[in-house]
């Protein structure tokens, strides 16, 4: 049984009401959403703002499911000519959607193959941008093998890394880690843990990780998951290729 996320989303973003009509059109058409990306990074503790709506749905739905975002107000665009490397082989990969009331929030459609999940990785939770809705947000550790598998199969060099990257940090730092954010607030503040506490927390979090049911990519993953918690810079030359 896979863990479920740490805690619910702790406030509304301020774009949730034009999302929140494309999460209730798709809900309304029973179609299984997979929230990805920022959301996944929010609910694991990630204090961020989400600019980017992902969403990922079965391979069969993905047509269908676009077709009713724009039924919805929800045009469908092309990929943009100034998106950044770190999201263009991603925006290239799925199907943008914008609504005219606040073009500045996409809405990234992917197919469920494009991010290595299938249904059965994921876990029924509340909507970020509706209280009311159900959505399905992936499994711990099968969101960690999804993102290790992406740069497994991408040369160092390749731009799709970038976002995997940011992603797995993120996951590693606020979710296994549970790492308190820096506190920017106050002048000259220093984090006071000593080495010997962050060791102590590294095995805690280690020793937990290792009790997440892997199923059958325990034996290929967890190893590899281990060794990127331990020593986070061995991110950045993971790859297969």
């Amino acid at each position: 049984m896979g863990l479920p996320p740490r805690e619910e989303p702790r406030s509304e973003q301020l774009h949730a009401p034009i999302v929140r009509l494309a999460a209730r059109a798709l809900a309304d058409k029973n179609i299984p959403v997979v929230e990805y990306g920022q959301q996944v990074q929010y609910r694991g503790g990630d204090p961020m703002v989400l600019l980017l709506v992902e969403w990922a749905v079965p391979d069969e739905l993905l047509s269908f499911s676009s077709q009713v975002l724009s039924k919805y107000g929800f045009s469908r665009v092309p990929p943009s000519t100034k998106v950044t490397d770190r999201y263009g082989p991603w925006e290239r990969g799925c199907i943008v959607h914008k609504h005219k009331l606040d073009e500045s929030s996409p809405i990234y459609l992917y197919p469920l193959s494009f991010v290595g999940l299938a249904l059965q990785d994921t876990v029924k939770v509340t909507s970020t941008f509706d209280r009311t809705l159900p959505i399905l947000t992936p499994k711990p550790p099968m969101y960690m093998v999804s993102l290790l598998r992406h740069l497994l199969y991408h040369p160092v060099n390749d731009s799709f890394r970038l976002r995997v990257i940011d992603d797995l940090l993120s996951f590693i730092s606020f979710y296994i880690l549970r790492d308190k954010p820096l506190n920017t607030k106050e002048v000259g503040w220093e984090d006071e843990e000593s080495e010997e506490d962050f060791q102590q927390r590294l095995e805690e979090a280690v020793l937990e990780m290792k009790s997440w049911d892997w199923g059958a990519s325990r034996e290929e993953y967890l190893c590899i998951a281990e060794s990127v918690v331990r020593d986070c810079r061995s991110i950045y030359q993971l790859s297969n290729c």
